[in-house]
């Protein structure tokens, strides 16, 4: 009895201990700007194939609420804008990768008692039934990288043809989804988690909601 009462507690204290699910994404970020952002005016500087592309409507409106989110003002027109905003973003074909998976199997856990027989003590043997890891087998599944890459322009110095990048930043999420729209928000958090930020590279995880 006291070996089943001990496995219910473990089962339990392994439920507990589930983590709870994450967005993880590795963030990039390169820039030349000043601390103190407010007040810059800026617009979103589209190629042909964005322009009208509701996908990058999409995707300009999260960049703008995180930007403004810093004190910037947006601009309609690129003429009054103080900095010029480019947007990357996408799924790429995904790569296949196989691992390790562990196969979980009942083993038993063995109890020996002291039992009277009569005139004598015989040694009789409990089993208990336990799950754990009996082997492994390979899985393979594919793996996406999706992305959103901002760069950000001086207006003026682009204009004159002089370097003009200000700021380089990247939000990259490797998962079995090859959904785009789903990640949006969480790479733009991630990647507006601080801005302009400490250049070089760092991992940012967020909260998911839980799964049904």
């Amino acid at each position: 009895m006291r070996a089943l009462v001990f496995l219910a507690m473990l089962a339990l204290l392994a439920g507990c201990a589930t983590t709870p699910p994450t967005f993880n994404a590795e963030v990039s970020v390169r820039h030349q700007m000043a601390s103190e952002v407010a007040g810059k005016r800026f617009a979103f500087k589209r190629d042909a194939s964005q322009a009208q592309s509701l996908l990058q409507r999409d995707v300009e409106h999260d960049v703008a609420v995180a930007l403004e989110g810093y004190g910037l003002v947006q601009e309609s027109s690129p003429a009054r804008a103080d900095w010029l905003v480019e947007l990357a973003y996408g799924v790429d074909d995904g790569k296949t990768v196989t691992y390790n998976q562990p196969v979980w199997g009942t083993t038993y856990y063995t109890y020996y008692r002291r039992v009277y027989s009569g005139n004598s003590y015989v040694i009789v043997p409990y089993y208990y039934p336990s799950t754990e890891v009996v082997g492994s087998q390979p899985v393979s599944e594919t793996v996406y990288t999706r992305y959103l890459a901002v760069d950000i322009y001086d207006r003026k110095a682009l204009a004159r043809n002089e370097f003009a990048k200000l700021y380089e930043g990247e939000a990259k999420n490797r998962s079995g989804s090859g959904k785009f729209d789903n990640a949006l928000p969480y790479l733009t958090r991630s990647l507006f988690q601080t801005f302009p930020g400490t250049a070089g590279t760092r991992t940012v995880r967020l909260p998911l909601p839980p799964q049904p």
